[in-house]
């Protein structure tokens, strides 16, 4: 670490300490540019993992013990740090701690990670009457951090579109190392299985894929290879009560090397979001991890998808919220080898030529080496 870098400190009270963009994109790349990188989020514990110096905020069991546990002890770390600190937070409910510091003279970048006004529109658990008044606090709340912190990272356009001052685009690629997990592989093993990984929601379209999944088998033995966490237990148990389940093969959390695994034993990767606000112009993660996977998309008819996954012939888009289409496309991909293999190798060239983070750690060190 070069000690004429000023400290730089992450900052969540949301986000896990392996989340993908913040851990192994952002925090890593500082780490070997050589800045002094802290990471406080939640954690049981104190730790240096990668370089990385992570200070453990309460963990929140409950949604209120964010701001009752995690926020105030994020607080009361935060103002121990020395003038010359830059602070990099990546949550919209620490944007008065954002502004807060910037008025005690810090240098400070807000990390936009998803249209916050659009996503509290299809929020359920707010009350829906209330929803557009607090939908328009957040967009006032946002420009207004937009026009006093040094910095506004946003991580698509559509986004970027919502503000006007030093906003900078730093999307959320895959890295190249990825591809490099798969350059070996000569061939798909021949099990016929699809792959999801993520967060398992309504949202996100679990009951239509596991009814897909239920109308694919009617036709052909197709196993559902599922990973990630359920929202709740409530959704669990129903999931787990339909008929498609006995053709789920759910791992819970993985890593990201058991990604890799469980990628390449697959013939197509899901990524299936309903048509909502947040989600018409989202960049899912996902999407470029199973392209740099080599692994045919089956994913949402969005427009912006269809830049990505149409126009480059990686995979194919479908009514998120028709059961009978995803399916109809998992049928196709696994009748048709050569076509999909095609559509994985796509789907890795683009992102090596074009969607993968060395490209967005180019602006994210410059961004660093301007406010430096």
């Amino acid at each position: 670490m070069d000690s004429s870098f000023p400290k730089i400190v992450q900052l969540s009270s949301v986000h896990t300490l392996y989340d993908t963009r913040i851990f192994y994109k952002i925090c890593r790349s500082l780490v070997d540019a050589g800045y002094n990188v802290d990471l406080l989020v939640q954690n049981p514990g104190n730790e240096v993992l990668d370089g990385i110096k992570v200070i453990g905020l309460p963990v929140a069991k409950k949604k209120w013990d964010r701001f009752l546990k995690t926020i105030p002890a994020l607080f009361r770390k935060v103002i121990q740090y020395p003038q010359g600190t830059i602070f990099h937070f990546h949550d919209p409910e620490l944007i008065p701690i954002g502004l807060f510091l910037k008025s005690c003279g810090y240098r400070v970048i807000y990390d936009v990670h998803e249209d916050v006004p659009a996503s509290i529109l299809d929020k359920e658990w707010i009350y829906k009457p209330l929803r557009n008044l607090f939908s328009r606090i957040a967009d006032k709340l946002e420009k207004l951090a937009n026009s006093k912190l040094d910095a506004t990272v946003v991580v698509t356009k559509s986004i970027r579109d919502r503000f006007n001052k030093s906003t900078y685009l730093i999307q959320n690629f895959p890295q190249l190392s990825e591809l490099e997990m798969t350059s070996q592989r000569e061939a798909r093993l021949e099990s016929a299985q699809v792959f999801y990984v993520g967060r398992i929601s309504k949202q996100r379209c679990i009951v239509e894929m596991i009814e897909a999944i239920e109308r694919a088998n009617a036709e052909k033995e197709i196993t559902f290879l599922m990973a990630g966490a359920f929202d709740d237990n409530e959704l669990r148990e129903s999931i787990e009560n339909r008929k498609g389940w006995k053709f789920t093969d759910f791992k819970g959390r993985i890593n990201r090397k058991e990604l890799s695994k469980y990628a390449q034993n697959s013939f197509a990767g899901l990524v299936l979001f309903k048509p909502v606000a947040n989600h018409i112009n989202a960049q899912p993660n996902k999407l470029f991890e199973y392209m740099a996977q080599g692994l045919p998309i089956i994913g949402s008819d969005f427009p912006l998808w269809r830049e990505i996954v149409t126009e480059n012939h990686c995979g194919l888009l479908v009514d998120p919220e028709k059961a009978e289409e995803i399916s109809k496309a998992i049928l196709w991909l696994e009748s048709h080898p050569e076509e999909a293999n095609k559509m994985g190798e796509n789907g890795k060239k683009m992102v090596l030529k074009k969607y993968n983070w060395s490209i967005e750690e180019k602006k994210l060190l410059n961004l660093y080496s301007s406010i430096c």
